[in-house]
């Protein structure tokens, strides 16, 4: 095998990050209810929720709009999961000045 067959170039540098066929986005929303009602003993109703989260999510990222779900983690989820270092907190509505 030589060195051009063991790296992965992408042919876009804007290309998103893959799982399998999906983005990892995507494949999140997919696979975290299958998971968990793989745990829950129910996979096929966990599987049937985690197909229709993904089907909603492609139809917002079709529409132009992916950036509505990072808005929604934004305002919704705590300050940890995005980690963002300008960004005030969400819960701040006054400041100083």
């Amino acid at each position: 095998m030589n060195e051009a067959e063991r790296f992965a170039i992408p042919s876009r540098l804007d290309d998103p990050e893959r799982w399998l066929f999906w983005t990892m986005d995507e494949a999140a929303v997919l696979m975290g209810p299958a998971m968990l009602g793989l745990a829950a003993n129910a996979f096929v109703p966990g599987l049937v929720i985690g197909v229709g989260g993904w089907l909603v999510l492609r139809r917002i990222k079709r529409g132009g709009r992916g950036g509505i779900v990072m808005h929604a983690v934004y305002w919704f989820l705590p300050g940890e999961v995005l980690r963002l270092q300008g960004a005030p907190a969400s819960h701040r509505r006054r400041f100083a000045g």
